[in-house]
């Protein structure tokens, strides 16, 4: 009886941590994302080497993740983090810098729409709202003409550019 009541317990706590068995189309999601970023071809989105000031470093990208869907009418976006860190310096002693996030936007055929900087960890997405542990740190159900314009407010501090075709154009000065 006792572990009957824990697998239903644990079953229901599932069901409210989203969709993970959800049906995917695609289910190499890691590569895929992986791949995203490398194709947008921007530095700070792809893994690379370069020299600074006479010494060698690399920026690696640690993790990506899936974190779901967002719908707005028609139109569907998954978001997803990705972390990445610059090395120490070829030969060096000291540890590599504090790492860093992105919350990115893909299109269903995973072309990346849009990104911001994320701080880590532990961030899920919950129906509409980006969670981290129990603090909403954005909603994409919240409406308005602002939000269009400029974007959703993530963390109190970054703006993700609206990533649906509906965007409005933001005025120049």
């Amino acid at each position: 009886m006792r572990s009957a009541l824990l697998v239903m317990l644990f079953s229901a706590s599932l069901a409210l941590a989203g969709e993970p068995g959800a049906y995917t189309p695609q289910p190499n999601l890691v590569g895929q994302i992986t791949s995203a970023l490398v194709a947008s071809k921007l530095d700070h989105l792809t893994p690379h080497t370069y020299q600074d000031g006479g010494k060698k470093f690399s920026y690696n990208l640690q993790s990506v993740a899936s974190l779901g869907t967002i719908e707005h009418g028609s139109e569907r976006v998954m978001l997803a983090t990705a972390f990445f860190i610059r090395s120490s310096a070829e030969n060096s002693e000291y540890p590599p810098p504090r790492g860093h996030g992105y919350l990115l936007c893909l299109s269903p055929d995973f072309k990346l729409i849009s990104h911001c900087q994320l701080d880590f960890p532990n961030v899920k997405l919950n129906g509409t709202q980006l969670l981290r542990g129990d603090e909403t740190i954005a909603d994409f159900a919240a409406p308005g003409d602002v939000i269009r314009k400029t974007g959703f407010l993530i963390d109190g501090s970054n703006f993700l550019p609206y990533p649906f075709a509906d965007r409005l154009p933001s005025r120049q000065p």
